[in-house]
């Protein structure tokens, strides 16, 4: 009997914490944008136009292109998606009214905001696993090169590079058993 009242309160326990865990993340349905994949070529003057708003707040300690090269031209947009043309004004910080209201106009915002601890910029624990549950707009805006969406980020230009890269062994498991095991001596 006292085993009994163990499994059952066990069985209680874990049918509340699963009832808490559902409570947490609420999926919003969302209707987003087109985002075109980023062009493989485009003048200054429009790569900066996909930026303008993007480092009104993000300002110029951010890289305003993640390409070494400066010879490639691209936007915040073009790889992350996002409205650029939403601006913060001058003066304008965390604390005052509207400031949320534009960086939700601006961001491309996830189906589970609740999980994603909004509005902190921190991210979560476990986001790759959360990531799998969220639409391929957000994927993009977090990481446009991630496997599951960087044919629309970067396929116009390195297309070759993402095929060969996602059957390599550094996307797959393949080799990490015997990797370690040579690394290791055994």
């Amino acid at each position: 009997m006292k085993r009994f009242i163990h499994y059952l309160l066990l069985l209680s326990a874990l049918i509340a914490a699963t009832a808490y865990a559902s409570e947490k993340a609420h999926k919003v349905e969302r209707d987003y944008e087109f985002y075109p994949p980023a062009p493989a070529f485009q003048t200054q003057d429009l790569a900066d136009e996909k930026s303008a708003g993007c480092m009104s707040c993000h300002t110029e300690t951010d890289s305003k292109n993640m390409h070494s090269n400066s010879a490639v031209v691209l936007g915040c947009t073009d790889c992350h998606g996002g409205n650029a043309s939403v601006k913060i004004e001058a003066g304008m910080t965390r604390k005052t009214d509207g400031y949320f209201a534009k960086m939700e106009q601006a961001h491309v915002l996830p189906t589970l905001p609740d999980a994603w601890l909004y509005p902190s910029s921190a991210n979560p624990e476990i986001s790759y696993t959360l990531l799998n549950k969220e639409s391929p707009e957000f994927i993009r805006f977090m990481n446009p090169s991630d496997y599951r969406i960087v044919e629309d980020a970067c396929g116009s230009c390195h297309q070759k590079e993402i095929e060969a890269s996602k059957r390599s062994l550094h996307a797959t498991g393949a080799m990490l058993w015997g990797g370690a095991s040579y690394n290791n001596g055994i």
